[in-house]
């Protein structure tokens, strides 16, 4: 019995957002475009499902207050200078208690890729993708100041077991995007270190779990190309869904895509979202509470939100149970990783005071 039979592939959506899995395409494609921006993203969850990994990596960090700034003197029509604000960060929780988290900008000038290969490194942290015997994946360096001059560093693999199973086609025209899961299941192992501000080892901690990474690219600004956005993976026993919710403000209609990764092949499926339900947080940012997605031939998936692993201004993370249902009609459930974005919400002054107390710049660390 087939689980899954093919659909269309629908690759255009309100922000000319286009789709794939394609290794060669993930490093860094230097696009000068007025609020463009690249991102890496890796995150993991361990084995037993109680620590969350998530670090991103970016050319142009769509969330500092300074790209804000920028983006605005774009809009308004003034003579922008076209800086970028590349930044890094690591988050580390523990049964939804936030451990180890920093997010460091750097100088445009730190930042490095070779023109072949895939490798993208900002200040003092860089990931690299490697081909050896025993497979091939991901090498990550990292080294965040954090707040009271401590310092998170760490070396960690995301092994590939599932990646590079459909073909970049890249969309064109003004604020055109692509989202490259690059490689949606992983084994992920390393190590992480805090460091005191004498150079003493404080904690040293042993990841291994399985996990996901993905780059995504956009040759206009957040806002006009992604807009509000929820977002998730699960890895369960025999499959990994990924899934995407965005809605752009001025555009007509929101885009909802589900992507089953199985056997080796990935499964695009368009799919409406039932039973939403929101609660806010603390910052009056809007969380999902429960939400459940179905696709035309009744492919099923529920997301219930049960720990954050990190609430901010403009974005949440959040442990969810994922449960999803494929036509053999049995229920698969798992933990996974689920993230809210809402840019419009750096239109607040006072928000974006303090969102950049949590970010490090200047080879100083954030203020906490």
């Amino acid at each position: 019995m087939h689980l899954l039979m093919p659909e269309p592939q629908h690759n255009n959506t309100p922000g000319q957002l286009t789709f794939s899995s394609d290794v060669k395409n993930a490093g860094w494609h230097r696009q000068t475009e007025p609020g463009a921006f690249e991102r890496w993203h890796f995150d993991a969850l361990s084995d037993d499902g109680r620590e969350a990994l998530i670090i991103t990596f970016h050319d142009n960090f769509p969330l500092s207050p300074r790209y804000f700034k920028q983006e605005r003197n774009i809009n308004g029509n003034s003579s922008a200078s076209g800086k970028k604000f590349p930044a890094v960060s690591l988050i580390y929780s523990v049964d939804g208690k936030t451990i180890l988290r920093s997010v460091n900008e750097c100088p445009t000038e730190k930042v490095f890729a070779p023109e072949d290969g895939i490798s993208f490194s900002a200040g003092a942290s860089s990931f690299r993708f490697e081909a050896a015997s025993y497979g091939s994946g991901f090498m990550l360096e990292i080294d965040l100041l954090t707040a009271r001059k401590r310092r998170i560093k760490a070396e960690l693999e995301w092994l590939s077991i599932e990646s590079d199973l459909s073909e970049a086609v890249d969309g064109s025209g003004l604020n055109a995007a692509s989202w490259n899961m690059v490689a949606p299941r992983s084994d992920v192992s390393g190590r992480i270190t805090m460091v005191g501000r004498r150079g003493n080892i404080r904690q040293v901690t042993h990841f291994r779990g399985t996990g996901y990474h993905d780059h995504f690219r956009s040759s206009g600004s957040l806002s006009k190309t992604v807009g509000s956005r929820f977002w998730g993976r699960a890895h369960f026993i025999d499959s990994t869904a990924v899934f995407h919710y965005n809605e752009i403000k001025g555009q007509q209609g929101a885009c909802s895509k589900l992507f089953l990764i199985r056997d080796g092949a990935i499964h695009e499926r368009d799919i409406q979202g039932l039973e939403n339900s929101f609660i806010r947080n603390r910052y009056g940012l809007k969380l999902p509470k429960r939400i459940s997605f179905l696709s035309s031939d009744n492919i099923r998936l529920r997301v219930k939100p049960i720990r954050v692993i990190q609430s901010g201004f403009f974005e949440a993370k959040i442990l969810s149970e994922m449960t999803l249902m494929l036509s053999d009609g049995k229920p698969r459930k798992t933990l996974g990783i689920t993230e809210l974005i809402t840019p419009a919400r750096m239109r607040s002054r006072f928000f974006r005071w303090l969102a950049d107390m949590r970010i490090g710049k200047n080879g100083k660390g954030p203020l906490f």
